[in-house]
């Protein structure tokens, strides 16, 4: 697979996973509903954590004191995210491996905050969109 069709591919899942929430809200309820976000460029992630922040207190029940303190590191996982994109120096790979690290580094210090059947949930749910990004890597868009 070539490197830009790999990064291309990374993206496309960060953006799946950014839209999961809203994806989920309007297949729970049945309705369909505008997604804005789905609309923006890739380069273009912000005000997409409230959202975020609204699923995982969803699905994993969040008390007020958890959301509290999520919500601040979503806020810097975006301004990461936020400045890796701006870093023109970082190959592909890279961009792809930083990616990786600051979502992970979110991810736990999430999972830091959460009781332990939060956590069981948090897992579960991080393996399910693994699962699902995986079947993507094995069926890659077609290149035209």
């Amino acid at each position: 697979m070539h490197r830009g069709t790999e990064f291309a591919v990374a993206c496309f899942a960060l953006l799946l996973f950014s839209a999961w929430p809203l994806a989920t809200h309007a297949q729970d309820t049945g309705a369909q509903q505008p997604n804005p976000q789905s609309q923006t460029k890739m380069g273009k992630h912000q005000d997409q954590h409230p959202s975020r922040l609204e699923w995982l207190s969803k699905e994993l029940s969040l008390t007020d004191d958890q959301k509290a303190k999520v919500k601040p590191i979503l806020d810097d996982e975006e301004k990461q995210f936020k400045a890796m994109r701006e870093d023109t120096s970082l190959s592909q790979d890279q961009r792809h491996d930083k990616m990786k690290q600051i979502h992970d580094t979110a991810n736990a210090q999430i999972n830091d905050l959460l009781t332990p059947d939060q956590q069981k949930k948090f897992a579960q749910l991080k393996e399910r969109r693994k699962g699902h990004h995986e079947g993507q890597k094995a069926n890659p868009p077609d290149e035209s």
